[in-house]
């Protein structure tokens, strides 16, 4: 339980700091006058599905979120942003109500391994290591409390023994 609660404490310390990137829009040099002004360029289906997801996952709707993610990620295999996207998606997938840390993972080893130079790829490894060592401590809780169980049956074997040779003289 205590180990639950450490890494839903981590995954909302990394959260806001990971979250709240600013981009800083680029000042565009005006056309000059005589020019007459370009028509504004529709937004890119794939541009608007990063910003539904991004929109989603804000909202805590992670479900959403993820199927946005991986629909930007099938129909932009060079996109820029996908570092971002997969690390993103990772989130959403350890986030959601049933978390799904086998494709969590895999979508932070993905973005290890295709990035070496994102900024998500540390806070990616550190989420992996935090939850191999979760994964690691659940397996020797268990083990423990088998153990506990093997020795409460083995005293109470030993006890009723012991009532029985008390009874005969």
């Amino acid at each position: 339980m205590r180990t639950n609660r450490l890494a839903v404490f981590i995954f909302g310390a990394l959260l806001p700091i990971l979250g709240c990137h600013r981009r800083v829009p680029i000042a565009a040099v005006p056309p000059p006058p005589s020019a007459p002004a370009p028509a504004p360029a529709p937004p890119s289906p794939v541009a608007v599905g990063l910003d539904d997801a991004e929109r989603a996952f804000g909202a805590g709707s992670y479900d959403e979120a993820s199927r946005n993610y991986e629909n930007y990620l099938r129909l932009n295999p060079a996109g820029g942003a996908r570092d971002q996207a997969l690390f993103r998606l990772g989130l959403a997938y350890a986030l959601r109500p049933a978390a799904d840390w086998p494709r969590a993972s895999g979508a932070f080893r993905q973005l290890i391994e295709g990035f070496p130079d994102s900024p998500y790829r540390q806070p990616a490894s550190l989420i992996l290591s935090l939850r191999s060592e979760l994964d690691q401590s659940n397996a020797s809780a268990q083990q423990r409390d088998q153990r506990i169980r093997q020795l409460t049956a083995e005293l109470d074997q030993l006890k009723k023994i012991d009532a029985e040779r008390r009874k005969r003289p």
